[in-house]
């Protein structure tokens, strides 16, 4: 306690003496001493130490440090928390902070404001006291440091501060939080999924956005992080055991857009309708009715309430019927005539029909060329049809179509995907084909890749897709994951038949764009997305 009290002294005395080699930017004492230079040859210079707590710098502060920011260390329970990240020493982006404050009196939710660390020497807020931590003055009343449990499934991971210029926020973070879904502070979006046993809900672990503008250094890593720079934040809601997550991210002006309604600096507004709505990979077969309800026809559905213009559909059929991982299985095979299963004319038609369905005659639909719909095409050129009395006369007559459409390019052989000949002799006039290698963007998105295939021909994954430049929303894995600007969607089925036994982080997830361009990753859990939605006057 002597030793406390006197080091309180000295530094007192030192902020009032103006010490003569300034402040310990470690403890803020002025008791600070020279201590001969360092041995760097060709760059020595002079080295300091702080009397007070032993300290040793060779740029000791010239003015005294700031006191340090008050945090909060508990949370009240809520429903709903917004939760963003901020930098220190940068001013908030006035307009988003606003919008955020609009939007939690709305919601009537809990703002939890994550302090974020990052020393940036070229910043023009603290080139004068970069080793200093303060926050916005705004943020006062809502910084948080700590370690909270939403529920038993997710947690606030306040108390870790990640690198504000990381190129991957949540590189090697999947052990931190155990079996429990994370939430960590920081400015660029960013979402994994992490596999867990399949009796347990998968984990997933998010970054926050921020509310501070962006302030980076102008060296390499800072230049690659600037344009990553999200402004926004996640909106978390809690139901007992559940939890449900959203991003918000907003434009320039600070407003943006969650589900139905608008957010901005001034007002609530209900918001135009979505440009699209990228479904987790479809299987048709084997869908699951608690997905159709939340996605399609429930009076609160994500369809109904959002209202897309288009709707983008990944891996339509499964390809059950006659899938070429099935070959040499006699049970599966006799298990498909048993149930009456075996047509691949019915799997397409069953599918086909269920877009109809749902593409309602002021929407659009595109079917992404996707690698379970290539089953019917790994099908023609695999089996003999003279083995396939069930079949037959679709071979044949797809055999035929496709023989007709072989044609010469620069390239090579070519001809028409027979899914794809058969699908639009079925389809409505709104419900359309992508070909191979055909986009579909909507406001900077691009939404014509599966996911299968990679760059030069490589297996497709999130983060070798994310490098490409091109901001993409796209299937394949059945995995909810934001890596830089590419978007995957989960699935809309329950555990398949190649599954079983594997620890799994899929989930029942679609991506939704809005019409301001921004999206969200939407996960359905037990038939809900969302709590109900607040009835206002």
């Amino acid at each position: 306690m002597a030793a406390r009290k006197k080091a309180e002294v000295i530094k007192q005395a030192s902020v009032n003496e103006r010490p003569k080699y300034g402040y310990c930017p470690q403890c803020g004492s002025g008791w600070v001493i020279k201590k001969g230079v360092t041995t760097n040859a060709g760059s020595e210079k002079q080295r300091y130490t702080c009397r007070s707590c032993g300290y040793m710098t060779t740029a000791p502060l010239k003015e005294p440090p700031k006191p340090a920011t008050p945090m909060r260390h508990t949370l009240p329970r809520a429903k709903r928390y917004i939760i963003t990240a901020a930098q220190n020493a940068t001013p908030i982006h006035k307009p988003t902070w606003a919008t955020l404050l609009q939007c939690a009196k709305y919601y009537d939710a809990e703002i939890v404001v994550i302090p974020g660390r990052y020393k940036n020497p070229t910043s023009l807020w603290s080139k004068k006291n970069m080793n200093d931590e303060w926050w916005d003055k705004a943020l006062q009343d809502y910084l948080y440091s700590g370690w909270f449990e939403l529920n038993e499934r997710l947690v606030i991971v306040g108390d870790c501060k990640v690198e504000w210029a990381s190129r991957n926020p949540l590189s090697g973070m999947d052990a931190l939080t155990e079996d429990m879904s994370g939430i960590v502070g920081h400015g660029m979006r960013e979402m994994r999924s992490i596999p867990t046993p399949q009796y347990k809900h998968p984990k997933i672990m998010y970054t926050t956005g921020t509310c501070t503008v962006a302030n980076y250094t102008d060296t390499k890593r800072g230049r690659i992080a600037r344009p990553r720079h999200c402004l926004g934040a996640l909106l978390v809601e809690v139901d007992g055991k559940t939890f449900f997550a959203r991003q918000l991210d907003a434009n320039k002006n600070g407003s943006f857009i969650d589900l139905d309604m608008e957010f901005t600096p001034d007002e609530v507004r209900p918001a135009k309708r979505a440009l699209g709505l990228c479904m987790g990979d479809i299987h048709r077969r084997w869908i699951l009715p608690a997905v159709v309800r939340a996605t399609f026809t429930a009076p609160d559905s994500m369809v109904k309430l959002t209202n897309p213009e288009n709707l983008f559909w990944h891996d339509t059929i499964d390809g059950h019927a006659r899938n070429h991982h099935h070959e040499g299985n006699w049970v599966i095979r006799y298990g498909k005539w048993k149930f009456g299963i075996e047509s691949v004319r019915t799997e397409i038609e069953e599918a086909i029909n269920f877009v109809n369905q749902h593409t309602t005659a002021d929407r659009k639909s595109f079917i992404v060329p996707s690698n379970h719909d290539k089953v019917i095409d790994k099908w023609l050129n695999r089996v003999d049809f003279r083995n396939d009395p069930v079949n037959i006369d679709h071979y044949l007559d797809s055999a035929k179509k496709t023989k007709d459409s072989v044609r010469l390019t620069e390239g090579g052989i070519t001809y028409n995907d027979p899914f794809i000949s058969f699908g639009r002799t079925l389809a409505n006039k709104n419900v359309l084909f992508l070909e191979e290698g055909e986009s579909k963007v909507l406001a900077r998105v691009d939404y014509g890749f599966h996911g299968d295939k990679g760059p030069g021909g490589s297996r497709g994954t999130t983060a070798n897709l994310s490098r490409m430049g091109v901001k993409v929303s796209k299937g394949h894995n059945h995995t909810a994951e934001i890596i830089n600007g590419c978007y995957s969607v989960g699935k809309s089925t329950g555990m398949l038949e190649y599954e079983k036994g594997a620890p799994s982080a899929h989930t029942n997830s679609h991506i939704l764009q809005y019409a301001n361009g921004k999206r969200t990753i939407i996960t359905i859990i037990n038939g809900r997305f969302c709590l109900p939605r607040p009835k206002k006057n």
